[in-house]
């Protein structure tokens, strides 16, 4: 279910600004349509808002949007199946509910009543349930 319907646009969700970089970095030095990086699917930053996430991950770490963790979702949808798990947050977009330049929340993947769900949330909150997703250039 996605409790976004309808207001995704430009206006309201983008990639955070490191993300576009380490992507267009990556792109550079991969060829072809898909790029293959080394991923964490929240764990390692388990417990702490997408602001502090940012603010820690390492020089060659950025945060993945909705997108690629969409993506992550649908060839591995064993880890999204239950309530009692760790959800996600998407720490490379930005997302501005009121569509008025104030991106202060985060795209969020989680599941009630067995279903998997599309949100978003404040950047500034820590979750104890939520991790946010990142990937890394590889080395």
């Amino acid at each position: 279910m996605n409790y976004r319907k309808s207001k995704l646009t430009t206006d309201r969700l983008r990639e955070h600004a490191r993300t576009l970089h380490a992507l267009d970095v990556i792109a550079e030095a991969q060829q072809g349509d898909i790029l293959i990086v080394p991923a964490q699917f929240g764990k390692l930053h388990r417990g702490r808002s997408v602001r502090r996430a940012r603010e820690v991950m390492g020089a060659n770490e950025f945060g993945l949007g909705a997108f690629a963790v969409g993506c992550m979702a649908l060839t591995h949808p064993e880890r999204f199946v239950r309530w009692e798990q760790l959800h996600v947050d998407c720490a490379g977009d930005e997302y501005a509910p009121d569509a008025d330049g104030k991106f202060v929340f985060a795209p969020v993947f989680d599941v009630h009543d067995g279903e998997l769900k599309f949100d978003a949330g404040w950047v500034s909150r820590p979750y104890d349930d939520y991790g946010s997703v990142s990937a890394f250039f590889p080395q």
